[in-house]
């Protein structure tokens, strides 16, 4: 996968940059997208998409050691995710829906967990991007307020206002679907 990617580069100092950050980060870009997505295939495909976009911006990227670099291509990872995952939910055929619920109905109680916690991510995903990278880094990836605000570019003192009100936010969030639902 790699060596196609870096055909695309004619300098070598950009093909050891590419490289260093693939070796670097591609297991952790393939967990934030096989998190969304949960086929490995479909995973590997965002981590592909995210590194062929990386290539395409690999000036604006920092060098490998720097936190804000691990932040940027994860959430190049999880956009890259989202977008197979959008793309492939429109295209879903009705068999395959009507295999999915028999299944579902085997598994109800276990089903339904997961049903709340994608329900809780979407939501999260749902969230201007600011907010929605600081719930990410946080409760999903299990960052601890220091290494966000590094990951991010931001002071602590911003991480932790920001991630007070995303959570804010998130409540709001989650009242109202439970109004909706109890209409």
């Amino acid at each position: 996968m790699i060596s196609a990617i870096l055909s695309m580069l004619t300098e070598p100092s950009e093909q050891d940059k590419l490289r260093t950050l693939y070796e670097n980060f591609r297991q952790p870009m393939y967990r934030a997208a096989y998190q969304i997505l949960k086929e490995p295939y479909l995973a590997e495909d965002a981590v592909h998409n995210a590194f062929l976009n990386a290539a395409s911006h690999l000036s604006s990227i920092g060098e490998p050691d720097e936190p804000r670099t691990a932040g940027y291509l994860y959430i190049l990872a999880r956009n890259a995710a989202i977008d197979i995952y959008n793309s492939r939910h429109r295209l879903v055929p009705v068999e395959e829906m009507e295999d999915t619920i028999a299944d579902l109905q085997d598994v109800e109680l276990e089903t339904e967990s997961r049903a709340v916690q994608r329900e809780i991510y979407d939501m999260i995903c749902s969230m201007e991007p600011k907010y929605c990278d600081i719930l990410l880094l946080k409760f999903y990836h299990e960052l601890d307020d220091t290494e966000i605000a590094e990951t991010l570019g931001i002071t602590l003192t911003n991480a932790r206002v920001r991630l007070h009100r995303a959570r804010e936010k998130l409540k709001r969030k989650i009242k109202e679907g439970l109004q909706h639902e109890g209409t």
